[in-house]
């Protein structure tokens, strides 16, 4: 579809801001500007950060960690620490980019410097988990904790139906190996007081498991609202619908 209009991203999300409870209180908690791309190099993003700035709308960033262009600089940081609720850096593309740990610590420095004067950004890392890198649990914690990382979403990696047999067989995980890592968790072994643990890896119920096309009350993501590039919504994450289903429908 393209890069999504600001007009498109404009009209969603004032009409989201307008909506209040019984009580007035808005109920537009946040706005997560893609998760199926990079969004620093959406060529409006800072127009993006004062459309929200004016509203009072923090934002919820997932990066790269690569920070293009102006975003590498501290002064830039300083700007996404100071108009989002938390800021989650994909460990995936510490994989591809060399660069990568010294721009989190980087964003750590800031954010730190930030926080004697005001409130700001948590950080995060977002970490996909695969049969490749699970033997990398511990060096993350570790490195995450000595660098003073806020939190870890640990999310298990999700294939499609459609998945080639050598594609599972190089990355899927099964249910024994999850629930080995949870109870690692569980048992304290990669625990650190200074850094929260989340994400699918320990939910009850994974929005990948939800019936295509169908509704699922215990889905983690039922509160969120999905905008696409043409500016039609959808309700639900789960990537079998979206990108296997509505292929056959």
């Amino acid at each position: 579809m393209g890069e999504m209009s600001f007009e498109v991203a404009r009209t969603a999300i004032e009409k989201y801001a307008a909506d209040r409870d019984a009580s007035g209180k808005r109920l537009l908690r946040e706005v997560i500007p893609s998760t199926m791309g990079e969004p620093l190099l959406y060529s409006h993003f800072d127009e993006l950060l004062e459309l929200c700035r004016a509203l009072g709308i923090p934002l919820n960033l997932t990066t790269n960690g690569t920070f293009p262009g102006k975003w590498g600089s501290e002064d830039a940081m300083g700007v996404l620490l100071r108009s989002c609720r938390d800021i989650k850096v994909s460990y995936l593309a510490s994989e591809q980019f060399d660069g990568w740990k010294a721009n989190v610590e980087k964003l750590v420095r800031v954010r730190d410097k930030l926080r004697e004067n005001a409130r700001c950004a948590t950080v995060s890392l977002q970490v996909t988990l695969h049969k490749k890198n699970l033997q990398e649990v511990p060096e993350i914690v570790s490195w995450a904790s000595a660098n003073g990382i806020d939190r870890i979403k640990w999310n298990k990696v999700v294939l499609l139906s459609v998945a080639s047999q050598e594609l599972r067989e190089m990355y899927a995980l099964d249910d024994a190996l999850l629930e080995s890592l949870r109870d690692e968790f569980r048992s304290g072994e990669f625990s650190a007081s200074n850094v929260k643990h989340e994400g699918s890896l320990f939910f009850k119920n994974s929005a990948d498991l939800c019936a295509v096309g169908g509704k699922c009350e215990s889905c983690p993501f039922a509160d969120e609202v999905w905008v696409w590039p043409d500016g039609h919504e959808d309700h639900c994450p789960n990537p079998e619908r979206r990108w296997v289903g509505e292929r056959l429908e």
